[in-house]
Parts: structure tokens; C-alpha cells; sequence
């Protein structure tokens, strides 16, 4: 009966076999001859080197394109390519006043986007006898002023990076003027479209208000007017206001826009002749007035002399400042070019901020009178005075100037 064969035995049979395969392996290459070199089976003419411009193909070039850039722009067309800009503005036309005194304040917004290049300034095409207010700009350039060269604007810009080659600026112009209702009023485009190079598309939203709801206001709509009627929910969140009484959208800075205005406080008095035929009614008689007695003539020395009344003393009341349709939103102190301050107001209505001096007028028939460092005091045509009393922190007013290079003291605090 054959006995079966243990693990160790299994395991010391399979070690010795690859043992043996091992040293017949050693052996065979410990006997092994190199063959004599032969003929070459190819003829040696027709061997040909490789082609070099393969190493053209797989070289990598450096990057001093990337890092100097020089005049290649490696995410741009670089300088051959023209300069495109993109705008979109928003604008609203304010109507404030009563019939006597009406005033239109136009507030125009301009977000303009420009690549690859930015632009050093921009320029606005005006129509005829448009009176610019003021100009405003975050990215405007300190060194250069705006100004009105015939019928164009020119704006002066540093636009900031935004991504690569993408760069914005943002840029306000605001138009006051008298207006006289009622009166047929035909809105005022102000574009960059035919005034500055290159602008691919210029868009908007158009909104009409009226704070206190003192005119009524009918727009001529006509199909090719270029605008597109938009409920007063949907205003951007910019322009929206609870005195907003139309609004609309255009695609293109050529269109018309002709409101009927008309104020809420007028009166008219007709006066009707008297048709023919009829009588008037008769006159009635009245007794004259009696006649009042005369003093006699004063005997000679007895003459008095007239006593001098002094002249009397009128004061104006003060006036309440929270009644008035505007408040204080702050002072600011400038220094240049001479040391004044300026009066920050805000319509309570329309939210509409107002820059002004002393002297200015504000809206109606008020005007400041006076600015201090804690107060700023309004008056109307009847003398009465509105006092604003407020002080604010030095962070919203211009920077003191610089002491002297040369030693000397700083000029002197007003």
C-alpha cells in the first residue's frame, strides 16, 4: 500500500527541480560563442540619414513670448487688432417743480467694456444747445479734465482690467435745465455710437419720473420710434423708483422719444363776452365816500418837529428743514483749486444726488446761503432760512495737503 508523500517532501521536490533548471541555464550561458560578423543583407547606398527638420517639430520653443511678451500678445490679436467696445447705459429723466418753477434733471449712466486694448478716453455725441451739468467717473483720469468740443463730449478715462485683455469704466453725465409746461418735450440722446471709434453695440433702459406727481405726462408712441414699452416692475433695480411713470428699452442710440407734459396745478380762467342783444345790468347807485376833514394850517411858532421813527426791524422765521423736498447727505471739504466746501444734497423722491456751493441754486426758488463744517443753510426767495445741522467724519472729505518738500509748515487750516 503506497504511502502518501508530506508537505516536505512536495516542497523538496519542486526546489530541486528549479535547481536543476537553474544550472542548466548557467551552463548554456557560460558555453555560448558570438557568430562571426557576416555580409550585410542591405547595400550600404541606399541607407539614407533621417530628415532634420523632424527636430524643428518636437523642439519647444522658450518663453520669453510669455514672459516679455514683447510685440506679440499670446492671448490676443496684439496691437494690429482694432479696439472693440461694448456699451450699455441706463437713463432717467427727472421732472421736479411746480408749474411756476419746473426743472428736468437727465442722469445719464454709461457702462462701457472694451478689449484688447483700453480706451484713453471717450467721446459723446451732444445735440444742439445741451448744457453738461457735471460729469462723473470713478475711473476718470486726474491729470486731464472733461470737456465740450463742439458738438462731442470728450471724456478722459484710465479703464481698469477686468480679465485678460478685458478692461470697464463707468461714466455719468447729468443735464439740468428750466422747463415750461405744458409743452410737447422731445428726450435728448447722448451716445458714444458715431462719436467714438469701434463700438460694436450701445443698449439701454429709459426711465420717466416724476417726484410728488405734480405733471401729468402722456407718451407719443409710434411704431418706428425705436423703443420698447417696459412695465415699471421689471426696471432694472438702478433706475427703479416709486415716482417712475414710464419705461422703456432700445437696442440701438436712434431712437425718438416725445412726452406730452402737462402740470397737475394749472388753472385756466375763461372769461365769456356778453352775447349781442342782451342788456347789461344796470348800474347800481352808490353813495360817495365822506369826505374827511382837513387840519388846519399850523400857526407859525408853534411848528414841531417831525419825530424820526426808527425803521422797523423785520426777521424772517426759520424754516423747517425736514419739510423741504431734499435732505443733507454730506459736506466735503476741497482743496483745490482754493479751499471751499460743498453741500451734498439728496432728493428724498427720486434719490438724486446734488453738488453744491455756496450761491448755487438748488431747486425752485431755494438757494444755499451758507456751509460750514456742521451746517449747511438754505433760503428761499421770501428770506426764510432752512438749517441742516450734521457733522461728518473726516473719511468723507478730501485728503489735507502735503507740508512743504522744503521744510516749511503746512498751509494754514481754514
Amino acid at each position: 500500500m503506497a504511502r502518501q508523500m508530506t508537505k516536505e517532501q512536495v516542497a523538496f521536490l519542486v526546489g530541486a527541480a528549479l535547481f536543476v533548471w537553474v544550472m542548466i541555464k548557467l551552463a548554456l550561458f557560460l558555453t555560448h560563442q558570438d557568430r562571426p560578423a557576416g555580409s550585410p543583407m542591405v547595400p550600404a547606398a541606399t541607407v539614407l540619414p533621417g530628415d532634420g527638420a523632424i527636430s524643428d517639430f518636437l523642439g519647444t520653443h522658450g518663453l520669453d513670448t510669455y514672459l516679455e511678451r514683447g510685440d506679440k500678445h499670446p492671448f490676443g490679436g496684439g496691437p494690429s487688432q482694432s479696439r472693440q467696445l461694448f456699451v450699455r447705459s441706463a437713463i432717467v429723466h427727472c421732472f421736479t417743480g411746480y408749474s411756476a418753477s419746473s426743472n428736468l434733471i437727465s442722469r445719464y449712466t454709461y457702462e462701457c467694456r472694451m478689449s484688447p486694448t483700453p480706451a484713453p478716453e471717450l467721446s459723446f455725441r451732444l445735440p444742439a444747445g445741451t448744457q453738461i451739468t457735471d460729469v462723473t467717473s470713478r475711473e476718470a483720469d486726474p491729470n486731464r479734465k472733461w470737456g465740450v468740443d463742439g458738438a462731442k463730449l470728450i471724456v478722459p478715462v484710465i479703464p481698469v482690467p477686468t480679465k485678460r485683455a478685458y478692461y470697464r469704466c463707468q461714466v455719468t453725465v447729468v443735464v439740468q435745465a428750466p422747463l415750461k409746461v405744458p409743452t410737447l418735450w422731445t428726450a435728448p440722446i447722448i451716445a458714444l455710437t458715431d462719436a467714438t471709434p469701434n463700438v460694436e453695440c450701445e443698449v439701454g433702459c429709459i426711465t420717466i419720473a416724476t417726484p410728488g406727481d405734480h405733471f401729468d405726462i402722456t407718451a407719443k408712441d409710434a411704431p418706428s420710434s425705436g423703443l420698447t414699452r417696459l412695465a415699471l416692475e421689471a426696471v432694472p433695480k438702478e433706475l427703479a423708483a416709486t415716482s417712475n411713470k414710464l419705461a422703456y428699452t432700445f437696442r440701438h442710440p436712434n431712437y425718438s422719444l416725445i412726452l406730452d407734459i402737462k402740470s397737475k396745478h394749472a388753472t385756466t380762467v375763461v372769461s365769456v363776452p356778453p352775447t349781442k342783444g342782451t342788456n347789461p345790468a344796470p348800474l347800481k347807485a352808490t353813495n360817495p365816500p365822506p369826505l374827511k376833514a382837513t387840519d388846519p394850517p399850523p400857526v407859525k411858532g408853534t411848528e414841531t418837529e417831525p419825530k424820526d421813527e426808527a425803521p422797523k426791524l423785520v426777521i424772517p422765521k426759520a424754516g423747517d428743514a425736514e419739510s423741504l423736498p431734499f435732505k443733507l447727505a454730506a459736506i466735503v471739504r476741497i482743496h483745490e483749486p482754493e479751499p471751499r466746501r460743498q453741500a451734498v444734497l439728496r432728493n428724498k423722491d427720486s434719490g438724486e444726488y446734488m453738488r453744491k456751493f455756496e450761491g448755487d441754486t438748488v431747486m425752485d426758488d431755494l438757494r444755499v446761503v451758507s456751509i460750514t463744517d456742521d451746517a449747511v443753510v438754505v433760503a428761499d426767495s421770501k428770506g426764510k432760512h432752512y438749517k441742516f445741522a450734521g457733522r461728518f467724519e473726516d473719511m468723507y472729505n478730501a485728503a489735507p495737503p502735503a507740508p512743504d518738500k522744503k521744510g516749511g509748515p503746512p498751509p494754514a487750516k481754514r
